[in-house]
């Protein structure tokens, strides 16, 4: 099991020529930031919980999924990545029997998958309706050991077909099933970006982008049949939108919150380019970090070369996110047709816009407002 993410982003305090004070940020914003959820506690679940749990295992990987009685007839439902380029799949429950389905459904927001069983299973979940505050729990399955552990996490607030959480939760625990204190699921979850534009043109407000987890409901979902396009279709849209998370997590520290100061990238950001600007950045902070400690009772800013860096340094992390986010190829590019994909793709596109004219905006920003000292 991979442990979570440290989200222990530095800031740096002294900025002499950007006031950096009035930028929007909230506490909750630099918490969330801040906040290490630990390794997750050893789960006790009731047996009945179990029994209802489904091990989901193709060739190249492998998930959680859980049975639940919707409509009169069982149901396995778990992530469609997981059939992604994922061959021989098999679905087995607590005892490790396998599974028959007879037909496949996906959630209209294409978020979740639902196969009918031809048998009853050994166990079947019931459903939660979690209010804000409520306690939750991110149920992590050990397949080969059969244990189970869980992070504890609090719903924030209801969407339309989802639960927001107040935590941001590492990325490889997406997918996993959420419980409530009773054992009873609400559904999957996933990492997502949401739009917070504001007034680009004014300095008080640069909190373009947030970085949040989410929970699709289970019960909740319009279901639809799928296609023949569909798993191919999911599998670019994946990749398409983790591309985005990555570029987003690591534009949401250096607009929001560090902007001179270090970033981390940890496991969330993977694409080269990315990485590489955000080591030649780190290099560019330390520098600045040790001018502003000499210049903090002096009057005048920082060094002419600080200044270019500075500028370069904007320049240089708007190319590699425009890099980060062109698709990789013409079938990534592919128009998603069913229904299911159709409006998540139309926020991915209207999401990676609105992230370009932030960082354009800081940018600019940057350019505009750091002197270098006389």
């Amino acid at each position: 099991m991979k442990k979570p993410i440290l989200l222990s982003f530095l800031i740096l305090l002294f900025t002499p020529f950007i006031a950096l004070s009035d930028t929007g940020v909230t506490e909750e914003t630099v918490q969330a930031l801040l906040k290490d959820m630990g390794d997750p506690g050893e789960a006790k679940l009731p047996t009945e919980t179990q029994k209802a749990l489904a091990f989901v295992k193709g060739s190249k990987a492998e998930g959680p999924g859980f049975f639940i009685k919707l409509e009169s007839n069982y149901y396995c439902v778990f992530s469609p990545e997981l059939l992604v380029g994922n061959s021989n799949i098999t679905i087995k429950d607590l005892k490790k029997e396998k599974v028959k389905p007879e037909g496949m459904e996906c959630s209209a927001d294409g978020r979740l998958v639902r196969l009918k069983l031809k048998d009853r299973p050994l166990g079947s979940m019931e459903t939660t309706d979690p209010k804000a505050g409520a306690s939750l729990g991110i149920v992590d399955l050990d397949f080969e050991k059969e244990k189970f552990s869980m992070y504890k996490v609090t719903a924030a607030k209801r969407g339309e077909g989802r639960v927001d959480l107040k935590e941001l939760c590492p990325p490889e625990i997406a997918n996993d099933l959420v419980l409530d204190d009773d054992g009873k699921i609400f559904g999957l979850v996933y990492n997502r970006i949401q739009k917070n534009i504001g007034d680009l043109a004014s300095n008080t407000n640069r909190h373009v982008m947030s970085c949040l987890t989410s929970v699709s409901g289970v019960e909740e979902a319009k279901w639809e049949p799928t296609v023949k396009s569909f798993i191919p279709e999911c599998g670019r849209l994946a990749k398409k939108e983790d591309r985005l998370f990555q570029a987003s997590f690591l534009a949401w520290q250096w607009m929001h919150v560090t902007v001179f100061g270090p970033v981390k990238t940890a496991d969330v950001v993977r694409t080269e380019v990315l990485l590489s600007w955000a080591e030649n950045h780190n290099k560019l902070a330390e520098r600045i970090s040790l001018e502003s400690e000499k210049a903090k009772n002096k009057k005048g800013g920082y060094s002419k070369e600080v200044v270019e860096a500075l500028k370069k340094d904007a320049n240089e992390f708007k190319s590699a996110i425009t890099k980060a986010l062109s698709p990789e190829s013409v079938e990534d590019g592919y128009q998603f047709l069913q229904k299911a994909f159709i409006e998540r793709n139309k926020r991915a596109d209207e999401n990676k816009a609105t992230l370009l004219k932030g960082i354009d905006y800081m940018a600019d920003h940057l350019a505009s407002n750091l002197k270098p000292k006389k």
